[in-house]
Parts: structure tokens; sequence; C-alpha cells
């Protein structure tokens, strides 16, 4: 058993010439138990075990001293003090390769984490150094060198090593040891005192990265050799020639110390890869050894049972050869041998490029601005380096086609969409949970398309209560559900949170985007703030659940207060239109209808209620719109699913009570009593699957599923069976998806109306697992093969009411006057800060009309980063953003860039940031209370912008793709106009800002303090328009060459003003359009013309 502190052992005596008994080089061997000596000889022997028994011996070349020692996985390197050459042996002593240069060499450093790139030092060597080298290290970043003179340099392998990346005295006298680990750099070396070299007793430290220096570790016993201790970070064993250890830790600063028993000195030291064992040789040819390991204890060197021990192969005997005149000489032959001869040269000898950049340098304003405190060095981050941080790059990344900007090159293809082969209790690939992940571009990198090839769209995964995305697919792909929700988008709701209104949003947005990746950000929005006033708390996702969270327990929940949250809100009694028409009623009859979604779902039945003691009968009616399944008990292994789903339908219950009757304390029987003709066209079904037992049910067997895409229920009327046989067919499903180690999630099954017919598709069912959507069989939707794979929620449509529902009295057609009223809940509402102008009804836009658009955000929740051990960071959850402002401005006409919407949004939730740098947007321009701007409910404004892509307008703006997406609207792209994507070569892969573009193509300065969404919008806009005019002229692809050539010059950003008449626009102006804009200027307001008129691209200057 190891403990922390060592103790001394029995030594190691060497085997050696006499007068040449002393232990030059020291070395453990990585995967064996042994230990490699060097002797003042110029010979390597092995010592096996802590016994010492003598292994393999071969000479270095040369009769002098082994200077230095490296013992590999398969190979022993070893130089010596004579130069003659480096070589590399085998652990058998057979000689791989020797090295001899023309100069003699001093030194050879370790081999490269990143490659397989050795170093060696000779008397002209490559470094030019006024010089000799001594020492040679390679760390995770550069070669360092230390050379006699006492300086320590820098050197990048890259660069063929033709110059010293930075170097700095350390030694005076010279440098003596040498040792890198993590970002620590270790020496040892003299002083000079009075002209004469000296023992420095200071162990020197310093910072890779900076190379600035750190606490020395005081040694007052000169100390001679330094080496790093494995598995202890930032460790070191310092030893002196008279043999007293001291191991100490740099990061706390704790120390050990121990003396040798030695009557010489001390020669070499080693530390084993473990750093249970450090040993040291001397002068007499001894190799003293300490070790943590306890007297019962018996632990190799290299901590393992590794590779066994290659002993010296036997020389085969020569074959005797009878000459004579007539012998052939290829009698002799040549030696055996089993490996490649050094002279076959093969791709395995060429080094392969580096892989593993070093660390870049830290710019020099941060070394300047830099402090310490307690040997930790810190500078604020200079504005101009915001997202140019010091990164180092952890390796070659695998692909996986997961980001936009990663995707294969050239002729690779990209991957497909994942498949699966699984067992029955293996959760296939497509089941599983899928994650977003995050570049340095953003979620608008992830390549969605990798995980949905289809036509049909999923919903993203990483805002909070995105676990009712399944939900959101059923109800969108539910043909009358889907056109309640889109109608009623079109009335003037007055709820400010209202589920029917965000889902008839998502349903309208699902439709639009026809495959593209959405989300139902608003929706899940809107479900938190109702489950908290309604103190639903178990319905909230906070982001930090834990693992073992029962989502179909959640979602079953969830799909009950979403029913009776869309049957409120859908209700306008007495004026609720007539979908589903009762034979029962008369026609003509004037009674009010019941809330569309009760005219779809609800259960209409009656408790019929019967005393056991004197029989008598009551009826209750009964309204429901969700039936929870009720399993026998014990199981019944014979029972379908059409016979639990009737009898959960009409279910029989039992109970006491006082009877009003008899007055008796007696026995209930329940009993529901509903008419086949009474069944609902769409019936809701909570699985209620919450125990093995009633899992049994469902799971397959027998080679067939139990449940079934089509089922036929018949009601029952005063408890007799109604003859009359409805059929239902299955049109999506809920289920939850459950791993071994207990995690879930939610995943939709859905039989899309739109795909059903098509020959090109397997069937129409599709499972969407969040974002992932995968075309499946009938088979493997219905199937429950087993416990990972559990139903939550079921919908059926009865196949005989589809051509009978009437949606013709619902409005489909959203009312565009709202683009002409302005409306505001602002209580202090500044009449001279409205710039904006309604459209009057002459001006309502048509198919192809031209407006510009930007908007502002504020965050209302801050990024979630993890950060790792090793430095690396993964974003958790990105932040998350609201609308906060939007202007929409004319794109053309007499009225050309003036807004007819300039809104700033309300939030009920909390702002964690205004973002005021980038937005705009400050403290109580928000609140109802303080706003002096035009303030508007969210809603109302997404009904304006909804209005807008529905009646064909094309917007004009920079960067829309994230402004829509934050906003949660899909625009068609035959829709948008994109100023960051007009203004774009691929071949420079530098998309440039809206900033850089106005001041070079327009020439005005702005952003100069906060963004304006109008100046922003307008300054889109003329650059579309100058777009139009230099394609006109046939010279747009020669003026954007000019741009990247010119923009180059200034790092793509316009320079600062040069004084009052720099944030001057050119007051030129044009007969098309002569409208006087405003800016603010710290005097007050000042008039600004615009002028569209000048063809000359380049900036006068």
């Amino acid at each position: 058993m190891a403990t922390s502190s060592y103790r001394p052992i029995t030594p190691i005596t060497t085997i050696s010439i006499p007068g040449y008994e002393l232990v030059s080089a020291l070395s453990f061997d990585p995967v064996s138990d042994a230990l490699w000596a060097g002797s003042e000889a110029g010979s390597v022997a092995s010592y096996y075990g802590t016994q010492g028994m003598r292994g393999v011996m071969f000479p270095v070349g040369g009769r002098m001293a082994v200077s230095k020692i490296i013992a590999g996985e398969n190979y022993v390197r070893a130089l010596g003090v004579a130069g003659e050459g480096l070589g590399s042996w085998s652990k058998g002593g057979v000689n791989k390769w020797f090295c001899r240069p023309p100069p003699n060499l001093t030194t050879f450093s370790n081999v490269s984490t990143a490659s397989s790139v050795l170093a060696a030092a000779s008397t002209s060597c490559e470094f030019p150094t006024p010089s000799m080298l001594t020492h040679l290290e390679f760390s995770h970043s550069a070669i360092f060198s230390g050379s006699a003179d006492g300086y320590l340099r820098t050197h990048d392998p890259r660069t063929a090593m033709n110059r010293p990346e930075s170097q700095i005295i350390i030694h005076y006298g010279g440098i003596q040891g040498l040792q890198t680990t993590g970002n620590f750099i270790f020496t040892i070396g003299l002083g000079v005192r009075q002209s004469r070299p000296f023992p420095d007793p200071l162990v020197k430290v310093y910072d890779l990265r900076t190379m600035r220096p750190l606490p020395p570790i005081p040694f007052s016993s000169s100390p001679a050799f330094i080496n790093i201790v494995p598995k202890r970070a930032a460790t070191v064993a310092v030893t002196s020639n008279s043999g007293l250890i001291n191991i100490v830790d740099v990061s706390t600063a704790a120390s050990e110390f121990y003396q040798l028993d030695v009557s010489s000195y001390v020669t070499s030291v080693a530390v084993s890869p473990t750093g249970a064992y450090l040993a040291c040789g001397d002068a007499e040819g001894n190799i003293h050894l300490m070790s943590q390991i306890d007297e019962e204890g018996s632990i190799p060197f290299n901590g393992f049972d590794g590779q066994p021990v290659e002993w010296a192969d036997t020389p085969a005997p020569l074959e005797q050869i009878e000459w004579n005149d007539s012998t052939p000489l290829n009698r002799i032959g040549l030696p055996y041998y089993d490996s490649r001869l050094l002279s076959s040269w093969s791709h395995h000898f060429i080094s392969p490029p580096i892989s593993y950049p070093p660390h870049p340098k830290i710019p020099p304003q941060i070394l300047t601005t830099m402090k310490w405190n307690d040997n930790v060095a810190y500078a604020a981050l200079p504005k101009e380096l915001k997202g140019r941080r010091n990164m180092v790059v952890a390796g070659t990344r695998n692909k996986k086609g997961r980001f936009r900007s990663g995707k294969s090159r050239g002729n690779d293809m990209d991957p497909d969409t994942p498949t699966w082969e699984y067992a029955a209790s293996v959760v296939p690939r497509m089941y599983r949970k899928v994650e977003i992940e995050y570049s340095k571009f953003g979620v608008e990198d992830f390549d969605f398309g990798f995980y949905n090839k289809t036509d049909y769209s999923g919903l993203e995964t990483h805002i909070l209560n995105s676990y009712t995305n399944a939900i959101v697919q059923v109800m969108h792909y539910s043909t009358p559900i889907r056109r309640l929700a889109k109608s009623h988008i079109t009335t003037s709701c007055p709820r400010e949170h209202c589920l029917l209104c965000e889902l008839g949003f998502a349903v309208r947005m699902l439709e639009d985007a026809r495959g593209t990746n959405c989300q139902a950000s608003n929706f899940c929005k809107t479900v938190g703030v109702l489950a908290h006033s309604s103190n639903a708390i178990e319905l909230i996702d906070y982001g930090r659940e834990p693992a073992e969270v029962d989502y179909a327990l959640m979602i079953q929940t969830f799909h009950r207060f979403l029913l009776d949250h869309l049957i409120s809100e859908g209700n306008t009694f007495p004026h609720n239109p007539v979908i589903l028409k009762n034979p029962a009623v008369p026609q003509g009859a004037l009674i009010p209808a019941a809330t569309p979604v009760t005219q779809l779902l609800g259960i209409d039945a009656k408790n019929v209620i019967t005393c056991m003691n004197c029989l008598s009968v009551r009826e209750k009616e009964n309204m429901t719109h969700i039936v929870d399944l009720a399993y026998p008990r014990p199981v019944q292994t014979d029972m379908d699913f059409a016979t639990i789903l009737r009898n959960s339908l009409l279910r029989q219950m039992s109970h006491k009570a006082t009877c009003q009757m008899c007055k008796h304390f007696a026995n209930f029987s329940s009993r529901r009593s509903i008419a086949s003709r009474d069944l609902p066209p769409i019936l809701a079904i909570n699985a209620s699957v919450y125990t093995p037992e009633t899992f049994s049910y469902w799971q397959d067997g027998r080679n067939q599923t139990f449940l079934k895409s089509q089922i036929q229920l018949h009601g029952q009327v005063e408890g007799v069976d109604d003859p009359e046989v409805v059929v239902y067919s299955l049109r999506s499903m809920v289920v939850q998806i459950v791993t071994k180690e207990k995690n879930s999630h939610l995943v939709a099954i859905v039989k899309i109306p739109e795909a059903e017919g098509r020959q090109d598709l397997a069937s129409p069912w599709f499972v969407f697992n969040d974002f992932m959507v995968q075309n499946v069989s009938e088979e493997e939707a219905l199937s429950f093969p087993d416990s990972w794979k559990i139903p939550a929620i079921l919908y059926f449509e009865r196949t005989d009411r589809h051509a009978v529902l009437d949606f013709s009295a619902l409005p489909f057609e959203m009312d565009a006057s709202i683009l002409s009223h302005d409306s505001s809940i602002s209580l202090n509402r500044d009449i001279s800060r409205i710039k904006h102008e309604c459209l009057s009804y002459d001006e309502l836009p048509k198919p192809g009309t031209f407006v510009a658009i930007d908007a502002e955000f504020v965050s209302m929740q801050q990024e979630e980063t993890e950060f790792r051990s090793d430095g690396s960071k993964q974003v958790l959850r990105p932040a998350r953003l609201s609308l906060a402002r939007v202007s929409v401005l004319r794109g053309d006409g007499p009225k050309q860039g003036l807004p007819f919407i300039d809104d700033h949004i309300h939030t009920s939730e909390v702002i964690v940031d205004y973002l005021t740098e980038f937005s705009g947007i400050r403290f109580g321009d928000l609140d109802p209370a303080l706003s002096p701007h035009t303030l508007t409910p969210l809603k109302l404004v997404y009904k304006k912008l909804r209005l807008l892509v529905d009646r064909g307008c094309v917007f004009i703006g920079h960067g829309l793709s994230k402004d829509f997406r934050i906003i949660n609207i899909f625009v068609p792209p035959d829709q948008v106009v994109d100023t960051v994507d007009l203004y774009f070569l691929k071949s420079r892969q530098r998309r440039l800002s809206l900033r850089f573009l106005s001041w070079f193509v327009l020439h005005e300065n702005i952003q100069t303090d906060n963004h304006d969404s109008i100046e922003d919008a307008r300054s889109a806009l003329n650059l579309f328009k100058r777009y139009l005019e230099f394609e006109a002229d046939n010279v747009f692809e020669q003026k954007l060459e000019e741009l990247y050539k010119e923009g180059r010059q200034y790092n793509f950003r316009p320079p600062p003003p040069e004084g009052p008449a720099a944030q001057q626009v050119s007051s030129e102006t044009t007969t098309s359009n002569q409208l006087a804009f405003f800016a603010h200027a710290q005097d007050g307001m000042y008039p600004m013309s615009h002028s569209s008129t000048p063809r000359s691209w380049r900036r006068e200057r």
C-alpha cells in the first residue's frame, strides 16, 4: 500500500568496470518494472525490480560517461558525454537507429505530446544562441532551451526553430537543470559571486505563458538535480550532491525533506512514472532507492503489470561452412531480422504536422496592466480584445456535422440522419435525448438539418418548459385543433397571456417553416406565467430538475391544464360558432353552442348513481375532456386496448354515502352513460402508466402490439350497450423515453395528415424527438418493446366526423386595421418622442411591398456556462433574450424611410440586463407607469408582424435571421432581403457589420452612441437601394471587391469621427426622397438630410 512519505529501501549495486563505477544517468521504464542506468564507462544497463536483477546492457558510443537517458514504451534513447551520436535501442539492446552528426551533440529533448518531434542540440545547432545548449525540454506549447550562459530561451517548433521567440537570463553562471510541467518552468544553476561561479541556492520558477518569474524555491544545500514528481500537480524534487532531497509543491508551498545515507556524492536522480519510487545514483556505483510503498507491499517501478522483461537475445551459433574452391559467397547470408530495416523508409518515420498549436502570446496591452496576487496574474480585458480571448485548441474535433461552420468541404459527404439497429431493451438512436451544442457563433451555427431531413419542422430544446414540445406537435397535426388555434389569432383577444393565441402562433410557424427548425419560446414562456399564476408549480421547468423527473406524469398533468385554458380562452359565449351540429337540436333553434374545444373533445355523459339499499336512481350531468385509463387488477393478459378504453370511458365505480331517499349510510354504484352518437370527434387520453403492472398491458407480445391504429367503440345507454359502433383512428401520441440511468424525456409520434398517400415515405408516421424528426413505419410507431418507451398521451379521431365538421363560421383573416391604429399602454407617453406614422388604409401593404425592419432585445436570463478544469467551457443554456423594441419603415413610395411601427414591448417578467449599449433600452422604457415611448403588449406587436408576413411583405434588414428567431416568427426566405448576405463574398469568409457598411457605402456614421432600431432599419434600406443601383450599372461585383480590400485596411471598422463635422451627414437632397430626418446631438435635435443619388463608392478623405 502506498503512503504519502518516502522511506529508504535496499540500494542496488551496479556491475561496472573498476575505476568507472559512477552512475551518470538514470531513467525509469514507463511500461516495465525496470530501471535504466548509465555508467561512466559509456554503457547503459537495465535493473529489474527493487532487487536490482541485472538485465540488458549495451554501449552508447564513445568511451565517456552516459549523459542522458530517456526510456519510452518501446525504446531507450541515450547520449554520451563524448557526443559522438544519439541513438535509440530496443528494450532487448538492439540498436534501432543512431544519429552521428558532424558536430558533437550536447543534449536532446523529450518527445512532444503533440507529435513525434525530437530535438537535439549540437555545438553548431540550428538554434542561433551565443552559447552552447545544455538542456532541451518540450512543453505542451514550445521547446525550452537552457544554455551555458544562463539564458532560458523559448523556441517555436512550427517555425523550424530558426530563432528564439523569447529569452531571459536566469542563472548568470549557467543552467544545470531544466524541467517543465503544466504552465510552470523550473530551473537550477550557477550564480556568479566575485566573478566566480557558485551554486545558486534558489530554484527559479517561471510561468511559461508570460515568461514572468514566480516566487523561487529556497534550497540552502545547493541544488544539483531537479525532477518533476508525477501524479502530483506542480510538485518537484530538488536534490543536492550530498543527498538532501526536498519535495516541494509550488501551489501550496508544502515541503518534505529526506536525507540519503551516501558515503560519496549523488551523481544522478530519477523519479518513477507513478512517483512511488525515487532513485539516486552515486559515485561508487550504488543506486539508492526511496519508496512510498509499505514494507509489506510490492508494486513494480511502473506501477502496474506492464510489458514482460525483455532479456538479451542469446546469439545463435554460427553455421559451420566447409570451404572449397566452389563454395559460393552467398552462403554467409545476412543476419536474421524480424522487423523492417532502417533502410526501408516509410511514411511512419515522417513527422506529421503539429495539430496542437502552442499558446498564443498574451497581447502586450494585457501584459502592461497585469497585476500579481499570490502567484496569480490578472488584468482587465481591453475592449478591443473582447471575443478574442486566448484559447488553445484542445485537439481536432471529430467531424459530426453538427455545426454549419464545420461542415465538410470539398467532396466529403455530410453524414446521414442517424439510423437505428437495436435490441428490444436498448433505446434506439432516434429516441435518445438530443442536445443543442453551441459553437463560438452561437445557436444559429448548430446544424439542425443534420437531425431533420424531412419536410416537417421540429422544435428546439434550449428554452425553459420545452418539455411541452411534444404536445405542441400533437396539437399542430390534429387538423381541427390547428384550425381553431389559427382562427383564434385573427380575433382581438384581450388576454396578455393566452395559451390558445400562443398555440395558434406556434402552429402557424410550424406550418410555414416546412422542415426548418422552430422554437415555441413564446408558448413556453406563457406556460410558465400561467402556471405561476395558478400555483401549478409542478408544471414549471426551472432548468435544474433532478435527473429522475417523471415527465410522463408531468405532461399528463399539463395536458389537463392546457385543455382547461384552451376551453376558457376560446369561449365567446353566447357567440360560440357551431362546429359540430347536434342532430337532436331542431334546425333553426337558437341554442348557444359550447366552446369550440368542447365541441371537439367534450365527452357529454351522464353519471347514473344507484343506491344499493333502496335502489333509488339519480342522474348527474358530467362533462369531461380527457379519458384517464384505468387498468384491471390483477393483470388480465387477454384484455385488449379497446376494452380497457371503453371500461375507462364508462367507468363503473362504487362508494359509500348517506342516501337522501332512505336516509341510510349505504353503498352506491355509479356508472357513466353515453350514446355512441355522442362520442366526441377527438378522443384525448391520458395513458396513466405508472407501474410495471400497468405497462405489462402495453408491452409487445406474441409478435403483435397492444395498441392498434384503429379501434371500435360503442356507448352504453341505461345500462345497455349501444349497438351503434364508432370507429376511431389513432392520430398521435406522446411517449416518455427512459434510459438505464433513469433520465427521461418526451417524444411525439404523429400520423401526419399531409403525409398520407405519399409514395416516397415508409408511412405517414413520424417521430418528433424535439428538433430531430424521423419517418418510421406504423409497426415501429405502435410498438412498445420494453420499458424504455412508456405511453403518456394518445389522440384518436373519429373517422365519420371529418366531413361533418364545419369551420366556416370561424374567422381566418386578420384585421388589417391594426396597422392603421396607434395604441399605447404607457401612462406617461411623450408625444414629442413619437417617430412613427401609422399606415393609412390606402397604404396597407400588398404582396411584394418592401418594408425595412430592425429590432432590439433585452436579456431575461443570463447565459449558463460550465467551465472545465482544462480551461475550456461549454454553454449549457444560452442567454434568453426578449423583444424590447421593433421598428418597421416604409420601403418605397413618397414616404420611404418613415416608420409606421415603432413600438416598445411591455413585459411582466424580470429583466436581468437591458443591454443598453447594444439596444438603447434603459430602465423604465418598458414599464407602463414610467415609459415615455409607445408601449404595447408583445402579442399585439406579434400580430402586426404576422399580418405583414401574411400579406406578402418583403422585409429588408441586417442580420434578420437572428431577429426573427428571437421574435419567434418564421418568414419565408423569398420574403427576406438581408443586407448581411447582399454585401458578402463567400471566398472571404467574413460578414460585414451594418456600422461599417453604412460608413463606407452610405457615408454615414451610425451607432455612435447607442443602437437605434429606426436608424439601423433605415441604413439597411438605403444599403439595399444602393445595391439595386450598382446592380443596374453592372458594377456591384467590382465594388464589393473594393469594399473588402479597403475594409482590411481599417480592420472592417469605421475610424472614429474627426471633430463635430464628422458626425454630419452629406446634405445633398434628391427629388425622389426629400424627407428630413433627425438625429440626436448633445445640444438637442438637428436635421439630417438623406441622399441616395451619389454613385461614388469610396469614402472621400
